[in-house]
């Protein structure tokens, strides 16, 4: 065993390897997922981490049926190799995503008290698949957003990675993720996509110049009509009630036009979520107009993943919420609220090991940046007088930086978690 015995991959490895609930599930429907893991965990380099990781997100996609996502990620984890995303202390997010799916697997597997509400809030007869599938939006696709964020000379001969997101709204991306093999339906899928096109007129994002244009363009969703919603848009789809603070509206606008010390941006939670719920809706209009019109179609469109209307509602719409909304600032997360999107808050502010630095500033001062790697990071399960709980040890730096986050942004985190000190 390379894994260091007592640290933060080791925990996470041994459940993958062991556990049961959705750690269980997983390994069943993914062979080899454990050694993968181990390659993983035990890789030291930044690039070969980044391309393990990815392996194996792409591999976890294509079990949730979000594989026709991965030239985003892959798009994110080239501009963060490049330095083009403006924010001056970025971090990789190809591995931390990653990371961040298994440490919420492990946290949902291990400490009931916050498994029962997500389970309570899912609502399903299977929680372990449906919480799998949200949380597949609120962990490794909640930062795609990043796409939005490119410094790009306006001379410059490389195209924007925009037109990555652009490309899937397109009759060639359409089919190759469709799975149709008949030439009659895929006849009939083109025909059905060319209807969509006459009706929405989708405007390309990369001909939009203004983060705030940016927002409208992937606020403007006017296909959630026919999927029973009563609005165009997806930030008023995705308004969480719950939180009375700010909307992610405000928010947005706020950050596209004002921004952090006047640095705007698109916001990549914001993004994140908008992306999701724009290009997933669009597979459930899809599927909804097939099973009206064309039941041969529809049959070859579902055969292996469905898309019914109750399900987009249920969950889809939920998951892009957390997704949208983790990155809000000025907000302390209730698990009460959203007991998802309290999760993924809560795991995002934990997973600081092991993450290829990009942002000028931490390049910039490169020699006495405080890097942790998972070796820093001693965990152990603790049982409490009133619950299982975390505990992590780390840095007195590390130390500061997560709980004073923490303290910040989720409420009775203690409850949960134990942080201390080396």
């Amino acid at each position: 065993m390379l894994i260091k015995s007592g640290t933060i991959n080791q925990l996470l490895y041994k459940h993958l390897k062991e556990g049961e609930g959705v750690a269980e599930y997983l390994r069943l429907k993914i062979p080899g997922l454990v050694e993968e893991l181990e390659q993983f965990f035990i890789t030291r380099s930044d690039i070969k981490r980044i391309q393990k990781a990815e392996a194996l997100a792409e591999r976890i996609l294509e079990l949730t049926d979000f594989y026709d996502l991965v030239p985003i990620r892959s798009g994110v984890a080239t501009l963060e190799i490049k330095r083009r995303i403006s924010y001056d202390k970025q971090t990789d997010h190809t591995a931390h995503t990653l990371y961040l799916f298994f440490l919420g697997i492990w946290v949902y597997d291990n400490i009931p008290s916050l498994r029962t509400p997500i389970d309570d809030s899912i609502k399903s007869s299977n929680p372990i698949h449906m919480f799998l599938f949200q949380w597949t939006y609120a962990s490794l696709l909640h930062d795609i957003g990043y796409l939005f964020s490119e410094v790009l000379e306006k001379d410059a001969e490389e195209p924007s990675s925009v037109s990555i997101f652009d490309s899937l709204f397109n009759i060639d991306s359409i089919k190759r993720y469709a799975g149709i093999t008949s030439k009659e339906n895929n006849v009939k899928l083109e025909e059905l996509w060319r209807t969509f096109e006459e009706k929405y007129k989708i405007t390309p994002i990369c001909t939009k110049n203004s983060m705030v244009d940016i927002i409208h363009q992937l606020d403007h969703i006017p296909w959630l009509v026919d999927l029973g919603l009563k609005t165009v848009s997806g930030l008023d789809a995705l308004m969480e009630t719950n939180i009375n603070e700010s909307t992610i509206r405000d928010f947005s606008i706020s950050m596209a036009t004002e921004g952090y010390s006047g640095n705007t941006v698109v916001d990549h939670g914001v993004a994140s979520g908008l992306m999701l719920l724009k290009y997933s809706s669009i597979w459930y209009w899809i599927c909804n107009e097939a099973k009206n019109k064309d039941s041969s179609l529809h049959e070859e469109l579902t055969k292996y993943y469905k898309y019914p209307l109750n399900v987009f509602i249920r969950h889809v719409i939920p998951a892009c919420k957390a997704t949208a909304y983790h990155n809000l600032t000025n907000t302390k997360f209730n698990l009460t609220d959203n007991p998802m999107l309290f999760l993924a808050v809560l795991c995002d502010e934990l997973q600081v090991w092991d993450r290829f630095l990009s942002g000028r500033k931490y390049i910039d001062n490169w020699s006495t940046v405080e890097h942790c790697m998972s070796e820093d990071v001693l965990v152990e399960k603790e049982n409490s007088s009133k619950e299982q709980l975390l505990h992590f040890t780390v840095s007195n730096y590390y130390h500061e930086k997560i709980t004073s986050t923490l303290e910040n942004r989720v409420a009775n985190w203690k409850n949960y978690v134990r942080i201390s000190t080396k």
